[in-house]
């Protein structure tokens, strides 16, 4: 055989052995494309792993090493070794090894110093630049470590092929599975208005998506502290950083770098169609750009939760107001039924405690003088030190400012630190005119919302009139039961009130005065000095009685004192006692002359038969010396 036709043998020889090599790579690499993979585990360290095997596999050799390039340096990502720990390579060393732009470096061949202990070093290339760079030694096949730079050249393209496909075909299945998460994510903040429940949604999801990543909500507006174990804050807009203000006031999606503690954190907008409600906040310890895929589908899930959030709210909202036009209505419905002024004020103030959960609430009304009147319907707080500090704040407040008062932090504001921290007040005003005031505290600081705050207003405001109708009600029945001079109770009502006892009480007693010689009053020190007399009798009348029973101006100088459940011996006494205390409680001095009679259940009794006997009396004492009792009929 001649020399040519043995270099054409050999030739053929290698050109075989080469294309067995590369054919042998390829459908390993053929087999790991097609190679199902279980999404329960992380597909891109299998993937990474199988290539990595292949490669080894394929060189015969010991240690692979697979650096990848992030941003602008390299970091080991994949290491397989089946003898001692392999030892890394710093990244400046890799660039220098490609200093000359070659795709593959062969030990011996390209030489330096740092690549001594490698044998191969392959550059993978893509569309956009280097994306990794492999590294194999422990190579002692004779018939690899002769490969033709050729042949390494198309090995590292098909490599840089596979890599390509890989990430292509693992970022479909991350895409799959960050749209299937969006979809069930989706389809359970339809399912539910409760903010709290689309809350852990949320972060439930980004933890199953993105395992590795650290979240916050930064929400603005948040009144509902409650959140259990979530990662909530609020939203701090005098602390918030660069990044995550703009995101919230823009709308947009940024970032921050914090290459000090090699961390990237990205702030996506929890926006609705009406407004902003809060930042998702997620930190990575990666300090390179997030994937793209990444951030869109953090931008779709703050979305999909901004608009879920904000349907929540409005939810929430809507309940809210028909909850306060039900109260409104409710209480404008018992306020009308006719209530007495100490039933007005228990239904407000129960009313009040229920929509507002309020800690303690006062009713104050002013008078003409400007002095003020603590109900006795308030809190017992109110008639404290400390309450009267507030009340006096208050009432100070109002008549200056004219308006409501809604403080959510009441530290610092009397000097000392409160039992209450938030207080809501409003005033009441009936025809241009301020007539009280109500109170509203709680416990804790910024308890109440602005919303409860118009609706106190509101619900003050409607109530004012049926306050003000109850007391004016009051006044007249009291002016239709009372003597206008005496102010004692006046004979009809007297007569109703002994008529009710007759019916239902086991006994009482009726004494019937009349003052002596008042017409020589009136005669020598005029008529407004006689009805001066009549104050003073009728004012000792009550002190006297005021235990035993009630008294009434019977008519002219006549006066009368009905005393439920007394017998005629006590009655006698009684009337003894007033008649000794009246000149000493008048000026000038009058006497009494006083008749009394009683009656007992099972005796056949009217009202008119006990006033008989009683006024018989009363005329026999006058006639017998007057100052003085009698009983001449029982």
């Amino acid at each position: 055989m001649e020399k040519n036709d043995c270099v054409d043998m050999q030739v053929i020889g290698m050109e075989r052995k080469d294309e067995s090599f590369l054919n042998g790579y390829k459908a390993q690499l053929f087999d790991l494309v097609n190679e199902e993979f279980n999404e329960e585990d992380d597909n891109a360290s299998q993937c990474l792993f199988s290539w990595m095997k292949a490669v080894r596999d394929t060189l015969q050799a010991e240690t692979v090493l697979f650096y990848q390039r992030m941003e602008n340096s390299y970091h080991l990502t994949e290491a397989i070794s089946t003898g001692n720990h392999p030892v890394s390579v710093f990244p400046d060393v890799l660039e220098a090894i490609f200093k000359d732009s070659s795709e593959v470096c062969v030990k011996g061949a390209d030489s330096h110093s740092d690549f001594a202990s490698f044998d191969y070093a392959f550059m993978m290339d893509d569309q956009h630049g280097s994306c990794g760079i492999l590294l194999a030694s422990g190579i002692v096949s004779h018939d690899i470590l002769t490969l033709s730079k050729d042949v390494l050249e198309k090995f590292s393209a098909a490599s840089c092929n596979y890599l390509k496909k890989m990430n292509l075909f693992l970022q479909i299945i991350e895409d799959e599975h960050r749209y299937r998460e969006l979809f069930k994510v989706n389809e359970a903040f339809h399912s539910s208005m409760d903010i709290n429940i689309l809350l852990g949604q949320i972060i439930s999801t980004l933890t199953r998506v993105f395992p590795d990543y650290h979240f916050h909500l930064l929400l603005s507006n948040d009144n509902d502290k409650n959140h259990g174990n979530l990662p909530i804050k609020d939203f701090d807009y005098d602390r918030a950083n660069t990044a995550a203000m703009e995101a919230f006031v823009n709308g947009t999606i940024e970032t921050d770098h914090h290459y000090s503690e090699q961390k990237l954190t990205l702030y996506a907008p929890l926006k609705g169609k009406q407004g902003v409600y809060g930042v998702l906040e997620v930190v990575t310890g990666l300090p390179f750009k997030f994937p793209e895929n990444q951030r869109e589908f953090v931008r779709l899930l703050a979305y999909t939760a901004g608009n879920a959030l904000e349907n929540a709210k409005l939810y929430q909202q809507s309940r809210r107001l028909i909850s306060d036009l039900q109260l409104i209505n409710e209480t404008s419905h018992r306020l009308n039924s006719n209530l007495r002024m100490a039933e007005t004020l228990t239904f407000l103030k129960k009313q009040i405690k229920r929509s507002f959960q309020a800690s303690s609430i006062g009713f104050v009304f002013i008078d003409k003088r400007g002095e003020y009147k603590v109900l006795t319907e308030s809190s017992s707080f109110f008639r404290g030190i400390e309450g009267t500090t507030c009340i006096n704040y208050v009432k100070r407040k109002i008549f200056t400012d004219k308006e409501a008062i809604f403080i959510g932090d009441l530290s610092g504001k009397f000097g000392k630190e409160l039992s209450y921290l938030s207080l809501m007040a409003v005033p009441m005003i009936q025809n241009g005119s301020i007539i009280g005031f109500c109170i509203v505290l709680h416990k804790e600081p910024y308890s109440f919302s602005f919303d409860m705050y118009k609706l106190l207003q509101s619900f003050i405001h409607h109530s004012t009139l049926a306050l003000t109708n109850s007391m004016l009600r009051e006044k007249l029945e009291e002016l239709v039961i009372t003597d206008h001079l005496t102010q004692l109770y006046s004979r009809n009502y007297l007569d109703e009130e002994m008529a009710r006892a007759i019916n239902q009480d086991e006994q009482g007693a009726l004494l019937l005065l009349d003052i002596d010689n008042f017409k020589k009053i009136n005669d020598t020190y005029g008529h407004q000095i006689g009805d001066e007399v009549l104050i003073q009798v009728a004012k000792v009348l009550k002190e006297e009685s005021k235990e035993a029973g009630f008294a009434a101006r019977w008519g002219g100088e006549e006066l009368a004192v009905y005393l439920p459940h007394i017998d005629l011996k006590s009655g006698i006494a009684i009337g003894s006692r007033i008649v000794e205390q009246i000149p000493k409680g008048t000026k000038p001095s009058v006497t009494v002359s006083c008749g009394v009679s009683s009656w007992k259940s099972g005796q056949e009794d009217h009202v008119k038969d006990l006033v008989k006997r009683a006024d018989a009396s009363m005329y026999y004492a006058k006639n017998n010396g007057k100052n003085q009792v009698a009983n001449i009929l029982n």
